[in-house]
């Protein structure tokens, strides 16, 4: 593409001779079948069967020399190929970025400083709460910029995004997470799995250790009759188990509680967070990781699914989000006819596992056991 003098795009027009040279780049790498000019754009439809993950990687490299792109695309039983200009990727303002940054260490801090009240030096509670859930936060963004620079992807640096804090007896966490857009398409299939999996993987691993340790400073309190509580996640609820010591209960107090450290409470966070971002719709983390893996009718079924269980679990407000989002079509990788290889659908499975272990779908397991009398 070219600029103006006023700065504006004109829409790049492909000559006769880069066409030829162009055809020459795919002849290179795949058989073709036909090749022609289609709306302005150079167009190829490959021969059937042939392996396309490799070549098309090995054309997109050739390609970018002369700062063009490709995409692979199945169209009516046809796998077709079309060469494009690249798109313009403009600047980051990493202004905005520092901004976001300093504001959530703000928020964070003063969450968990409302959380140390008579657990914990409150300004010692507050740092301690923002480190590790700005840790948690920041390393699952860094893990999708990392998996994204490898496999070729441009991305912006992570925004942070504050949030109100828990104050007026409503929960609050000082931040609404972070992100990071991409500014350019994966490669693949295999690419695109791995700049979702990153992330959630990243966030989990450090949720585990927040929350080992947040426990260990967790007291212990007793009580004569049940208290309000929220949901524990699974993995959340057996490491407590497993770490929390509850002593013998005093007569007449029989009910237990344990008091989370302002650590502990951002591992909660964190589950919740990597929980949250492998629903598998849209563009969230486990929507790219489903749309690496499955079709169309298969990912629609499991954005409802996604929106059902935010519903029961009374996420309304991230319900209504996710039913916006899952409006939009999920744009894919470049190459959207190569397979995701073998050990990315292993993995998968291991995703699964993990959103399950930060869910609270065991507890609605547990109560449907007990409508049907078990």
């Amino acid at each position: 593409m070219t600029e103006t003098p006023n700065g504006k795009e004109e829409p790049f027009v492909f000559q006769q001779s880069d066409f030829e040279k162009i055809t020459t780049l795919v002849a290179a790498e795949f058989q073709i079948e036909e090749s022609l000019m289609e709306n302005g754009v150079p167009t190829y439809h490959l021969k059937q069967p042939q392996e396309t993950k490799q070549p098309f990687l090995k054309l997109l490299k050739s390609l970018n020399s002369i700062n063009l792109i490709a995409a692979l695309r199945r169209i009516d039983g046809r796998i077709v190929l079309r060469v494009i200009p690249k798109p313009p990727v403009k600047p980051s303002n990493v202004m905005i970025n520092w901004i976001l940054f300093f504001a959530t260490i703000a928020t964070t801090f003063v969450n968990g400083y409302l959380l140390s009240e008579d657990l914990v030096n409150p300004f010692i509670g507050g740092a301690a709460f923002t480190v590790a859930i700005m840790t948690i936060l920041g390393l699952h963004e860094l893990g999708h910029k990392i998996a994204a620079n490898r496999q070729g992807v441009e991305a912006t640096p992570p925004y942070f995004i504050p949030g109100p804090p828990s104050v007026f007896g409503l929960l609050g966490f000082g931040t609404f997470g972070a992100v990071i857009m991409q500014k350019s398409f994966p490669p693949n299939r295999d690419s695109l799995f791995d700049i979702g999996a990153s992330g959630p993987v990243l966030s989990f691993v450090l949720s585990i250790v927040a929350t080992a340790i947040g426990l260990l400073f967790s007291p212990v309190t007793f009580s004569s009759e049940l208290l309000p509580s929220f949901q524990l996640p699974l993995l959340f609820g057996l490491l407590a188990q497993a770490i929390v010591a509850v002593p013998q209960p005093p007569p007449g107090m029989p009910y237990a509680y344990v008091t989370l450290h302002p650590v502990a409470f951002a591992g909660w966070v964190g589950m919740l967070v990597t929980m949250l971002n492998l629903l598998p719709v849209a563009t969230l983390d486990g929507g790219h990781v489903s749309r690496s893996l499955v079709g169309d009718k298969a990912r629609t079924v499991l954005s409802f699914f996604s929106i059902f269980l935010l519903v029961i679990e009374g996420f309304w407000s991230m319900a209504i989000f996710v039913l916006f989002i899952a409006m939009y079509r999920h744009p894919g990788p470049l190459d959207d006819v190569s397979s995701l290889s073998t050990s990315r659908k292993l993995g998968a499975i291991g995703l699964i596992v993990v959103f399950v272990l930060c869910s609270f779908l065991y507890y609605y397991f547990f109560l449907l056991l007990q409508l049907l009398g078990f």
